[in-house]
Formats: C-alpha cells, sequence, structure tokens
C-alpha cells in the first residue's frame, strides 16, 4: 500500500511540474537588451538572459520552451527553426524537429 501511495504522488508531482512549462514558435519582431525581453510576431513577449538575447535578430524563426514567473515568460529552452536542403525542419544542432511542419504553420520557415 505504501508503494502505491508513494508511486501515485510521484507519478502527480512529475506531471505538475512539468505542467508548468509551455511552448510557442513564431518570428522574433523585437528585441529589449534593457528590458531583457523579446517579442515575437503575435505579440507574445518572452524574458531571456541578456548574453542570449545577443544571439537572436528579428526574423529568426524560434521554438521557445518557457515558464511563468511573476507574470513572465521566462524561457527556459530555446531553438532556432530552419528548413534543411533536404526539406526537413531542424533546429539549432541540426537534429530533426520532432514537430510536423504543420506544427510551424504561420511561422513562415522556408516560405
Amino acid at each position: 500500500m505504501i508503494k502505491v501511495v508513494t508511486f501515485a504522488l510521484a507519478l502527480t508531482l512529475t506531471m505538475s511540474l512539468s505542467a508548468l512549462a509551455a511552448e510557442t514558435t513564431g518570428q522574433v519582431k523585437a528585441i529589449d537588451a534593457a528590458g531583457q525581453t523579446f517579442t515575437l510576431e503575435d505579440g507574445t513577449q518572452l524574458s531571456l538572459s541578456a548574453e542570449h538575447l545577443a544571439d537572436l535578430t528579428p526574423g529568426e524563426r524560434v521554438l521557445a520552451t518557457y515558464e511563468t514567473k511573476a507574470d513572465r515568460k521566462v524561457v527556459t529552452e530555446l531553438s532556432r527553426i530552419t528548413r534543411g536542403l533536404d526539406g526537413q525542419l531542424t533546429t539549432n544542432f541540426g537534429t530533426k524537429s520532432p514537430y510536423s511542419a504543420d506544427s510551424f504553420e504561420g511561422v513562415g520557415v522556408g516560405d
């Protein structure tokens, strides 16, 4: 019985922690280095450290994983989205994206 309760508690905790993270995709519209934020074309504003903001440029297409902290969407993982020569969507290190091209509809990848 104790093992079942412990397992259920661990499962609940794991599921609640994973629910804290969210993802969004889009094209970078603006970068605010002073505010340590960048804005996507759809108006989504995300917070990122100054050193990582320096690597972004307007027009880049990104996939951002973030957590909401004190009403700010704080990026925990950021990937650039490109279309490889073989037509497959790729991210930062050339790994094939687990997302279909339909996931990036409106992002303009390869358009």
